[in-house]
């Protein structure tokens, strides 16, 4: 029975020498960056946004993750084959981190790429950290995986430790809404923005504002209550607020930023946002769809739909009544109105001569 285990044991070493052999991971770089917000934060402490790692299982990657971050894994692999030895083709890197997402994996690829005997390529894996992750250290595996031209397959794995960190203050502007972003004869508009605690500690002043000094918008909230990220549910961490803003209808037409400002302590400047809010002249006849400008948590990209126009055609009952308007002014009309105004003009001589004569 012995013979037997160590057979099969010798054949799987066998194996997985034989997967490795040919592609390896050698070098790995890892890049952060930050939200643009941290700009603005009051823990200005120096961060170490880059590192190069050592390719060893359990390496702890020594750079500081924050919620919202993006980071970026740069990874180098290499096709150790010599001289005659095959080519490497469809090769790519793929990067998980493990529960990372809410208890979910977060796992991206490379593109693909081919290797000759002795050369290596550098790839990317970048990943967007959730705002609403939770501070600790998370697994990652790197796996590069190839084949060659008899499609054998090629693969070789390293397990690293990534640590998330929060700060203890942290508050976010995640979402802005304007709807529409542009108006014409109705100059109505409702701008929405939400917030969100995402730091250690619960944060009980802090002051939302949308200022618009051209469009004489200064709306200002503050001792705002947002509830720690680490105990609070959804709602508790988050605050929404809604102003209704309406252009006067003397402004000219033009394009009006608008700022959302949120501080911390109620004064300090800790996240910024801009939309704007385009408005046109009133076209009568005119019928157009409304955009929305969303600045969108995810990407912070704002994204607009332009609005098409779109010309009222007449009615039937126009084109009559139009006729009608036009036909009133023509030569025969003109010639029965200009004879009955004669006709009135006569009888009122008449009547004011008659009343003249002497009794």
């Amino acid at each position: 029975m012995k013979p037997i285990v160590f057979a099969l044991v010798f054949i799987l070493l066998t194996a997985s020498a034989a997967l490795a052999r040919g592609l390896e991971i050698t070098e790995i770089d890892v890049n952060v960056d930050y939200d643009e917000a941290y700009t603005y934060r009051v823990e200005n402490r120096d961060r170490i946004n880059s590192a190069s790692v050592p390719v060893a299982n359990n390496t702890k990657i020594g750079v500081d993750v924050l919620p919202g971050s993006n980071v970026t894994f740069t990874v180098r692999v290499e096709n150790t084959f010599q001289g005659e030895d095959p080519d490497l083709r469809g090769v790519f890197a793929t990067v998980t981190i493990e529960d990372i997402d809410d208890g979910a994996d977060l796992d991206e690829e490379s593109i693909d790429f081919d290797l000759e005997p002795g050369n290596d390529n550098r790839v990317d894996v970048k990943f967007p950290i959730p705002l609403d992750v939770d501070a600790g250290t998370y697994n990652v595996i790197m796996e590069a995986e190839g084949e060659d031209r008899n499609e054998t397959s090629y693969k070789t794995e390293v397990r690293l430790k990534l640590e998330v960190k929060k700060q203890s203050h942290d508050i976010r502007i995640t979402k802005v809404l304007l709807n529409p972003s542009i108006v014409d004869c109705d100059r109505k508009a409702k701008l929405t923005a939400e917030i969100v605690n995402a730091g250690s500690n619960a944060e009980n002043q802090v002051a939302l504002e949308f200022k618009a000094t051209s469009l004489g918008v200064n709306s200002y909230d503050k001792d705002i209550f947002l509830e720690s990220s680490d105990e609070a549910s959804e709602e508790e961490k988050t605050h929404t607020k809604t102003l209704n803003i309406e252009v006067p209808s003397f402004f000219k037409a033009g394009t009006f930023p608008i700022l959302i400002n949120l501080y911390w302590k109620n004064f300090v400047l800790f996240d910024q946002k801009t939309v704007n809010l385009a408005v046109r002249d009133c076209i009568a006849g005119a019928v157009k769809t409304q955009p929305k400008q969303e600045l969108k948590k995810e990407t912070g990209a704002v994204t607009v739909t332009q609005p098409k126009e779109e010309i009222k055609e007449p009615t039937a009952e126009e084109l009559i009544t139009s006729s009608q308007e036009i036909s009133i002014l023509s030569p025969p009309m003109l010639a029965i109105l200009l004879g009955g105004f004669v006709v009135v003009m006569l009888a009122v001589l008449i009547v004011i001569g008659y009343m003249a004569k002497p009794q």
